[in-house]
């Protein structure tokens, strides 16, 4: 779910959107064979490829498309120029990735190693790495008024709020406040959390 800029309600959003200046690159995330291009009101100028064993990729808001039906690609190929067609705020590539018809999370494909079908129930991490930082930032504002929603990010993982609603992280409690004109995070004493 993730509060849509033109529809200002939040809406099922299967992929990723990923920033990309008009006209940037579009490589096939793997091997695969074109199964569609085309043009949709919402998704724009689009491409989807079938990676087999159930695997498939679709591209969206595209500008401009390099690759035809039932061509064969390799991985990294360019496929087409990314862009802001269709239904859409600005240039930007939206990636969605499904598995036997199920969409799947791109961002949690993203650093799998060769061979592995899904990611890791517990993340590997190498001796020495510095644990993530979880300290609660903003990074969106979006609506206005009582729809005002603001989204914060702790780790990796974004959640939205409004105003009025506190954000827990371990032992502390912080509130989202207005300082001329932007939004920030200020963590509440004890007292303060519970009004």
């Amino acid at each position: 779910m993730r509060f849509h800029p033109l529809e200002h309600a939040f809406l099922d959003h299967k992929g990723v959107d990923l920033r990309a200046p008009l006209g940037s690159e579009v490589m096939a995330i793997a091997d695969g064979q074109v199964t569609g291009t085309g043009y949709g009101p919402l998704t724009g100028f689009f491409v989807t490829v079938d990676h087999g064993k159930g695997w498939r990729s679709r591209y969206l808001h595209l500008n401009k498309i390099g690759v035809h039906k039932s061509e064969q690609l390799k991985q990294g190929t360019v496929m087409a120029l990314s862009g802001a067609t269709g239904r859409t705020t600005g240039p930007h590539l939206h990636l969605a990735l499904s598995h036997n018809q199920q969409a799947i999370d791109p961002v949690s494909m993203i650093a799998i190693p060769a061979g592995r079908t899904s990611p890791p129930a517990v993340a590997e991490e190498p001796a020495g790495t510095p644990e993530m930082d979880m300290t609660p930032i903003v990074t969106l504002v979006s609506g206005e008024g009582e729809a005002l929603q603001v989204g914060v990010r702790q780790g990796n993982k974004t959640t939205f709020y409004s105003l009025n609603e506190p954000i827990e992280q371990g032992n502390d409690v912080w509130r989202i406040v207005r300082q001329y004109g932007k939004y920030k995070l200020v963590k509440a004493t004890p007292k303060n959390a519970r009004r």
